[in-house]
């Protein structure tokens, strides 16, 4: 009965995601309608597997990885029949499965903070009550695969890797040397430069990563001044002075979501369907909203830093041609951390002064 339930909810989702498909509407627009669609269909998914819990913790996890991947097969159709109509809007030179391959990263990136959490209280629930030591070596082997998924999704979060294919393409040696001064200024390392290519799906992005590098895309470099490209590596170092303050902190409030379900686990079993429910929801947001407010505050910090190395010209300029670029609407956010263009050009006016 439960994955019929969810089998309706996908079929519900894709003809959603269908329609927003057909839309008649610019790319930066549908783009952030099927990210609500996605979160829609993971709200549904938890209200529905809220009822395997008192099955046990094992087929809770079972079912909390089913709907993985359930939510990946929903959105790889509707990124399929996505990808034509981008390729003719933007001019994309990227493959189908290279298409596939960039959209689905973008979406485990919601799903790996549910699955590291999740397991990872479903794994110390089944540790606490019991029930692996009476299982015997099943339940070894269960609680071993459980904590083991818990922690790969957990490094997927702490550790980013290159979101694009990285491109032999060397770096104007002035860039990294500007890098690593700014990166002295903030007490933070940059080991190197990165240049993704970004051509194919027509992306002008930067990204700080794990290990003290910085990537920038082929197509962000094509596309900006160079003075414009210092500010960018400019916010982008400031993103890395800032990684350990973000680790910490998701640290801390993974510890304390943990904490939480390993003393209501308990009583957990007692609870009715739709209680558990309001449990998981208080505990998800009690995660979720500290750090999607602390990453707010380092997208701003980050844009002062900038400011602060080149003026606001030169990022005001940068954030315009992004934008453009990649089809944004000016008065509405890409995601629920970065301002929309028309917000982050107002905050940066006040550097004039």
């Amino acid at each position: 009965m439960l994955g019929f339930a969810w089998v309706c909810i996908s079929v519900v989702v894709v003809a959603f995601g269908r329609i927003e498909v057909r839309a008649s509407a610019p790319i930066g627009r549908r783009t952030r309608r099927l990210r609500r669609l996605l979160w829609l269909s993971l709200l549904m998914k938890v209200a529905v597997g809220a009822w395997w819990y008192p099955l046990g913790a094992p087929l809770a996890s079972l079912a909390l990885l089913l709907g993985v991947g359930l939510t990946l097969i929903e959105f790889g159709l509707i990124f399929y029949w996505l990808y034509p109509i981008e390729r003719t809007e933007r001019e994309l030179p990227a493959t189908a499965r290279e298409y596939l391959i960039a959209r689905l990263g973008m979406v485990w990136d919601a799903l790996a903070p549910i699955a590291a959490f999740g397991l990872g209280a479903l794994t110390l629930d089944y540790l606490w009550s019991g029930e692996s030591r009476a299982a015997g070596a099943w339940g070894a082997l269960t609680v071993s695969a459980m904590g083991l998924g818990a922690l790969l999704s957990g490094l997927s979060i702490s550790r980013r890797a290159t979101p694009f294919p990285a491109r032999c393409l060397p770096v104007r040696a002035h860039f990294l040397e500007e890098a690593q001064r700014l990166g002295r200024e903030l007490g933070v390392t940059v080991r190197e430069i990165v240049v993704l290519d970004g051509t194919r799906l027509r992306r002008a992005d930067a990204f700080a990563l794990s290990g003290g590098r910085i990537a920038l895309t082929d197509y962000l470099l094509a596309s900006l001044t160079e003075q414009q490209i210092l500010a960018v590596i400019a916010h982008e170092v400031a993103h890395l002075a800032q990684r350990k303050r973000l680790v910490r902190l998701w640290l801390l409030t993974l510890a304390g979501g943990v904490g939480g379900a390993v003393v209501v686990a308990p009583f957990a079993h007692q609870l009715p369907p739709w209680g558990l429910l309001v449990w998981l929801g208080l505990i998800a947001f009690a995660l979720m909203l500290p750090m999607q407010r602390l990453r707010r505050r380092h997208e701003r910090e980050a844009d002062a830093f900038a400011v602060s190395q080149y003026g606001v010209e030169a990022l005001q300029g940068a954030l315009r041609v992004i934008a453009t670029l990649h089809q944004r609407e000016p008065d509405h956010s890409s995601d629920a951390v970065h301002p929309s263009l028309t917000q982050r050009l107002q905050a940066l006016q006040k550097f004039t002064r």
